[in-house]
């Protein structure tokens, strides 16, 4: 199988579509950020609670949100519909330490962030590429000799 390296630029992408585990809709389109609908989601830390809005645009950590929010402070991000935790129970960020939250894609896909406020890490997983590639190119899967 041959490995393939996808480089985009910073703010190339946008999700139209997450969900949290139960299959909420996480978009916020009567809460638009650039002009694209936001991402919302619950932050709490100790008993703080409140809404949080991300930038669709993968790559983009603006947040908007009338939380205090505290460089270095973990938050547990959680669905605003059902409440339920998008924790990465067995993941935690390479750089920090802290958990990673997920959102999750159509087809599989997913997006990791770090819940710690101001650090960036991230990643986008593509679990079916083939679906995603045949999208942009003409995919032959058959066996080559």
């Amino acid at each position: 199988m041959e490995k393939l390296t996808v480089e985009v630029p910073s703010e190339s992408l946008c999700i139209r579509n997450a969900q949290c585990p139960a299959g909420h809709s996480l978009m916020a389109p009567e809460h638009p950020m650039g002009d694209m609908p936001s991402v919302k989601l619950l932050a709490e830390t100790g008993d703080a609670v409140g809404e949080v809005y991300l930038n669709a645009r993968y790559g983009n950590f603006e947040v908007e949100t009338v939380l205090p929010v505290h460089d270095g402070e973990v938050y547990d991000m959680r669905c605003p519909t059902c409440n339920i935790s998008l924790r990465a129970e067995e993941e935690r960020c390479i750089f920090c330490g802290a958990p990673m939250f997920v959102l999750n894609l159509p087809n599989g896909g997913q997006v990791h962030s770090c819940a710690r406020r101001a650090c960036h890490n991230h990643k986008l997983q593509i679990v079916d590429i083939s679906a995603q590639l045949a999208e942009l190119f003409e995919l032959d899967l058959r066996p080559r000799f």
